[in-house]
């Protein structure tokens, strides 16, 4: 039975490539599927008959098929996955050198990630240096004067599923107040709010 999420057109090219590798001979079929014993004795059982030779060579020619299409796929998902982790790799490095502070949220506001840029925008003291910005609240970071217009943005974005950009004054324990921009994005996913601090 063919899986309906695969287009027709690609399950009929990967068993034209396998078909190609199985005739010329150039098919490297890996080690991480064996057939049973079973399996075996049935093909046998089949071709050492007269009657049943023929279907026991086409069962035969249809699981060396399935075999090299279970390798070709094998083979691509590990080039993904390469490929998947260089780019996640290389995204991580770009958002921790990011000169502006960025924060990832989760639906409910609480800071899952962030970057140096983003901890260094929000350490007062020594010590709130050291104490990272994960798994607190991000409204807890700004003024309580701002905190219902950032909670209502962040609801709006989320319901929405459109950026928004306002400015908010940073708590602080201190006179001095700082205020930042906040762009806020939710992810392409919708699994988490993009924050970005200018």
């Amino acid at each position: 039975m063919s899986d309906p999420r695969v287009p027709p057109q690609v399950t009929e090219a990967l068993r034209q490539q396998a078909e190609q590798q199985l005739r010329t001979g150039t098919a490297q079929l890996s080690n991480a599927f064996t057939a049973s014993a079973d399996a075996l004795g049935v093909l046998y059982r089949l071709s050492s008959v007269a009657n049943t030779a023929a279907d026991g060579l086409k069962l035969l020619h249809e699981l060396q098929i399935h075999q090299i299409e279970l390798d070709l796929q094998l083979e691509q998902l590990q080039q993904n996955e390469h490929e998947c982790n260089h780019e996640l790799a290389c995204y991580r490095q770009f958002f921790q050198l990011a000169p502006q502070g960025c924060l990832l949220l989760s639906l409910d506001g609480l800071i899952t990630g962030c970057n140096a840029t983003a901890i260094r925008l929000f350490a007062n003291e020594a010590e709130d240096r050291a104490q990272q910005l994960c798994g607190r609240a991000l409204l807890s970071l700004f003024s309580t004067t701002c905190r219902p217009m950032l909670n209502a943005t962040l609801a709006r974005v989320q319901r929405n599923q459109q950026s928004a950009t306002l400015i908010a004054t940073i708590a602080t324990h201190t006179a001095e107040t700082r205020s930042v921009r906040l762009a806020i994005n939710l992810s392409p996913d919708l699994k988490a709010i993009l924050i970005m601090l200018t």
